[in-house]
């Protein structure tokens, strides 16, 4: 079958003018592709199943979703702008409702533009990596590698369908012939060196599926009225395994860096559902969307595309698989792994370039390469002043040298003892930087703030407090992007006389029992209860097909007849009281 020849249609529909596809290798203008173009494949196929682009003029909802698996079709991969990559049993043309444009990958485009400058060794073979489309089974990979008379190399921190081959170009062509090729590109030679550290990351991820190898991210999040990209972050669970205001220093070291090199800047926010708001949290096994964790497997983090792809309470969020045995400067290091997710949550999807932060495996000590820097940049622009030139002094005065400002400090002064106090007064001195200056404070237990610095450096705050331990953590921020950090531990003592309505806010789920469930319906009811805080006066729904409500009643909250897609589902139902504290808890739900 090799020399058979098998004409493959790029096909087009009715299209709206602007509409493009961003590939690495080039952009598509889908808008201006009104008539059907073929390409020759040399290659064989699965008779009748083919890999496809659908694109629509708005990004991909719950809707799009089921029409697609109304006809058959099933989305493994989500490609920029409002595209999905879908596997289906025939090539569907104008079949599939509210598709702009439909089309094919070119061979060509899955060839990395990193593999013409890749090493080759002395017989011209390049290292690479064949990325398999997620569906594609280990059978099929196999039937590919020996129809092209190549050896797959499978070390065990490769994700599943990645594979090595050691190869001339003239073989990698010949693999990207096939349908069920995705993509290749150079592959790090340390992945297949003994004691190899690596670990893959989960990806940038979607509510639909993963942002795809071969995609090319253009847009992130939109930039406020100063040109710079504001974004809040807000910390919940924790690791255990080191103290948690260590952990957050290495995290917020993480989000500096890209902080230090382009126009975007994290503050500390206080609502984890509130807009343009990075949610950091360590998860174990099902967490609330569709991407569980292993317990020290294959993951060891995974974070959210930004809006308007993401809806915003889960935008840019990071999560970090909490059964991993975490470090701070050995493997597996948190700062390294933040600074990757960090990557995801400003909108960079992965590199192909095995020397970049932001190439889909992680490696414990990388800084930010020029490659990494240049993509941030591309987003939001670098870091500082504008970048316009000044006016050139008069030719008879020179003009001063720059003054570089001194490094930002911050003072945190002894804390009082609070004894039972459920709050307490903090205060220090900034200095050094470039004004204006913030303080902004948060505790290990949810509690967030900011504090004004006044023209002399002082400020102060007030801060709640639990009963016992308190870790706090306050941080400096100047309009230079330079960072400083202090912390401090406050322990407030146990209340002799009983805090009515003290507990927080809590929920749970007890019908259906257990947090995973399967079902052939095409909707759920879920019933439970609610409690705590100062009273519960609301319970919400949202599920990760996008679709969200309302319950009725609160200390025992019914919901019906929620929409289920054929797969996976993860339903979060929250509790809110009266003061806008809330909890939430979620299930996972299978459609047959």
């Amino acid at each position: 079958m090799n020399g058979r020849v098998i004409v493959v249609g790029l096909f087009a529909t009715a299209v709206l003018l602007g509409q493009e596809i961003h590939l690495k290798t080039r952009t598509l203008e889908t808008g201006s592709l009104s008539q059907a173009t073929t390409v020759q494949r040399s290659r064989p196929q699965r008779e009748g199943s083919i890999h496809q682009i659908v694109q629509f003029d708005h990004a991909p909802g719950v809707d799009d979703l089921n029409a697609l698996a109304s006809s058959g079709a099933r989305a493994v991969a989500m490609v920029p702008d409002n595209a999905l990559m879908v596997f289906a049993p025939y090539r569907m043309s104008a079949r599939v409702a509210g598709a702009n444009w439909i089309g094919e990958l070119d061979p060509a485009d899955k060839l990395s533009p990193k593999l013409s400058g890749a090493a080759a060794g002395t017989t011209g073979e390049i290292l690479a990596i064949v990325e398999f489309h997620g569906d594609v089974q280990l059978a099929a990979r196999e039937a590919v590698a020996a129809l092209e008379g190549v050896k797959f190399q499978r070390p065990a921190v490769l994700l599943a369908n990645h594979a090595i081959v050691n190869a001339p170009m003239e073989k990698l062509q010949a693999l990207a012939e096939h349908d069920e090729v995705a993509y290749i590109f150079p592959a790090d030679p340390a992945l297949t060196t003994a004691g190899n550290d690596s670990m893959p990351c989960g990806g940038l991820l979607t509510l639909a599926g993963p942002i795809a190898q071969y995609a090319n991210i253009v847009t992130g999040w939109s930039l406020d009225s100063d040109n710079v990209a504001h974004l809040g972050y807000v910390f919940g669970t924790l690791t255990s395994k080191f103290p948690a205001a260590t952990v957050q220093s290495e995290i917020l070291r993480a989000l500096n860096a890209w902080s230090q090199v382009a126009n975007v800047v994290f503050q500390v926010g206080t609502d984890p559902d509130a807009s343009r708001t990075v949610l950091i949290k360590f998860a174990s096994g099902s967490h609330g969307d569709p991407y569980p964790f292993d317990v020290q497997g294959e993951i060891l983090a995974h974070t959210f595309y930004p809006v308007p792809v993401n809806p915003e309470s889960i935008a840019g969020d990071m999560h970090l698989n909490a059964d991993e045995n975490w470090n701070v400067g050995g493997d597996i290091d948190i700062y390294s792994v933040a600074l990757h997710e960090a990557g995801h949550a400003i909108g960079l999807t992965h590199s192909d370039n095995p020397g970049d932060v932001m190439y889909p495996y992680y490696r414990r000590g990388m800084q930010l390469s020029a490659n990494d820097i240049g993509a941030a940049q591309e987003l939001y622009g670098a870091a500082g002043p504008s970048s316009a030139p000044a006016a050139a002094p008069p030719a008879a005065i020179t003009a001063p040298a720059p003054v570089s400002p001194s490094v930002l400090s911050l003072i945190l002064n002894p804390v009082t003892h609070p004894g039972q106090a459920a709050q307490v007064s903090v205060s220090g001195t900034v200095s050094g930087g470039v004004a204006p200056m913030v303080v902004e404070w948060q505790t290990d237990q949810g509690y967030s703030g900011s504090a004004a610095v006044a023209a002399s450096g002082l400020w102060s705050a007030t801060v709640p407090l639990v009963t016992g331990s308190n870790m706090l953590t306050v941080t400096a921020l100047d309009s230079a992007h330079g960072m400083a950090t202090q912390t401090a531990s406050i322990t407030r003592m146990q209340s002799t006389t009983p805090v009515v309505g003290s507990a927080p806010v809590s929920i749970s789920i007890t019908t259906p029992a257990g947090t995973v469930v399967s079902t052939s319906s095409a909707t759920i009811s879920l019933g439970g209860t609610a409690s705590g805080g100062s009273g519960v006066t609301q319970v919400t729904w949202q599920t990760s097909g996008g679709a969200s409500g309302t319950g009725l009643g609160v200390d025992r909250w019914t919901i019906a007849n929620i929409p289920l897609l054929i797969g996976t589902n993860t339903i979060i139902v929250r509790a809110i009281d009266a003061k806008g504290a809330n909890a939430w808890a979620a299930i996972v739900v299978v459609r047959q």
